[in-house]
């Protein structure tokens, strides 16, 4: 086979190439305007508004002898005389949503948990790739929410709130946030399902959006947006292997609902009908029939519940329409009803059912306290004799569950719910979250001695 001299293949292929061809055959261009489909504009409309967050941490370098002499090293080391060097570390935590234009950011709780600890500062960066500094409003670890403020002076592009109670199962959602650390990536699905509990070791939501949008680690706090580019839900788990497709978001109703809260108040606000209520377990012949009912253990007297007709008892069957499993699906759907609103509560009582109307009043801070020297029995002082502040047990109520626990006047409070407290302010803070969630376990130190002893405070 005799070859074409190249000299002619070029001269062939010029023609071709000046006319801007390749070698292989490409469609006619069409306009960029015909390819912008719904899901493309509703991305254009709100992607601006997500942020990635990450935490600014100052890092502390121990460095020996630069000699490099070991005998002067390990002198160092032993006998205290390291030099150290200071540095910063930036860690990406996930992704949050600006809602406002002055700034007000929406991302999840164990989002920004590192930073509101006092581990390092609070950053967001912005679409164009602005880094500004953030500080923590207030978070709400129930509902697994928190609100940062951006801190800046000028107005911000947001995402405008549409709505979660209308959601239909099948229609078009769309994921936005940093997963991975890859900035701004955009997934979309359907949502799959609505009003899905998700479980994490001890702690669930309820009511979320399931949703087959990919989400993964880093998208976590990132908008659900639906196709007319409104935020419809904020994105919070995956089930189980990242690729199984199953993500949840919070439904933007409830979202709402709390950034108001710690906007306004730096804490949610929680309606209180001065009931207890506990697990009890359904007697079943079934193997693996695990049900509880939710049973009332206590009213207090003169409480909103008690003039309404509650009684010890009576088993909660539902919270407006919808049914509880448990007791703490009963506080979740409870903290959904505003102070000063009306709890509509299904109940069970002697093979009877009925319903009653409980309007709430506001569970303050010296309520809370009320409440929890009531159900554990002990009262608490702030001491200063220990080298800087501590809870002490100023008394044990006799007959109490904390006398049958053991506790004592003196005994030293270190910690409550695994947070470390040294002041009344920081007991305070901690039993309100521990009334929150229903369970106070105290670290409690007597002597050299110390262990955890738990007492259920709903």
């Amino acid at each position: 086979m005799k070859l074409a001299p190249l000299g002619a293949l070029v001269a062939a292929l010029a023609p071709v190439l000046a006319a801007g061809q390749g070698l292989l055959p490409r469609a006619t261009p069409r306009p960029a305007a015909e390819r912008r489909t719904p899901v493309v504009a509703a991305v254009e409309r709100s992607r601006g508004a997500v942020v990635n967050v990450a935490t600014e941490e100052k890092v502390r370098v121990r460095v020996g002898s630069q000699s490099g002499d070991m005998t002067q090293l390990l002198f160092d080391e032993f006998f205290g005389h390291p030099r150290t060097r200071q540095g910063y570390a930036v860690t990406s935590l996930g992704s949050g949503i600006i809602v406002s234009p002055d700034g007000y950011v929406l991302t999840n709780a164990h989002v920004v948990e590192r930073g509101s600890e006092g581990k390092g500062r609070l950053r967001v960066q912005l679409l164009d790739g602005r880094e500004l500094g953030a500080r923590l409003l207030g978070m709400d670890s129930a509902t697994d929410l928190a609100v940062l403020r951006v801190e800046t002076g000028e107005k911000l592009p947001f995402l405008p709130a549409g709505r979660s109670d209308d959601l239909m199962i099948g229609e078009t959602v769309i994921a936005i946030g940093n997963p991975f650390g890859l900035s701004h990536t955009v997934t979309t699905g359907v949502v799959s399902a609505l009003h899905r509990r998700v479980t994490s070791g001890e702690k669930s939501l309820f009511d979320t959006v399931q949703t087959d949008a990919s989400i993964n680690p880093g998208n976590s706090g990132g908008p659900l947006v639906n196709i007319l580019g409104q935020l419809v839900g904020v994105n919070t788990a995956i089930l189980g292997d990242r690729n199984a497709g199953i993500g949840f978001a919070i439904p933007i109703d409830r979202a709402l609902r709390v950034a108001e809260d710690l906007i306004r108040h730096g804490e949610v606000r929680e309606a209180w009908l001065g009931l207890s209520v506990a697990d009890e377990p359904v007697k079943s012949d079934l193997i693996g029939d695990d049900r509880v009912r939710v049973l009332v253990t206590a009213v207090t007297g003169g409480s909103p519940a008690s003039q309404a007709g509650v009684k010890k008892g009576d088993v909660v069957e539902a919270v407006g329409d919808q049914p509880v499993e448990s007791a703490q699906e009963y506080r979740f759907r409870i903290r959904d009803v505003s102070p000063g609103g009306t709890a509509r509560l299904q109940l069970s009582r002697s093979g009877s059912r009925l319903s009653l109307s409980v309007t709430t009043v506001e569970l303050s801070g010296e309520r809370v306290e009320a409440l929890v020297t009531d159900r554990t029995g002990i009262q608490v002082r702030e001491d200063k004799g220990r080298g800087g502040p501590s809870v002490v047990v100023r008394s044990v109520r006799r007959d109490s569950p904390a006398s049958e626990a053991g506790l004592q006047a003196g005994d030293w409070i270190r910690e409550v719910n695994a947070r470390e407290v040294a002041t009344l302010s920081d007991w305070h803070r901690a039993i309100s979250r521990a009334h929150r969630s229903g369970k106070l376990v105290l670290l409690v130190q007597r002597g050299y001695a110390a262990e955890r002893v738990t007492f259920d405070v709903n």
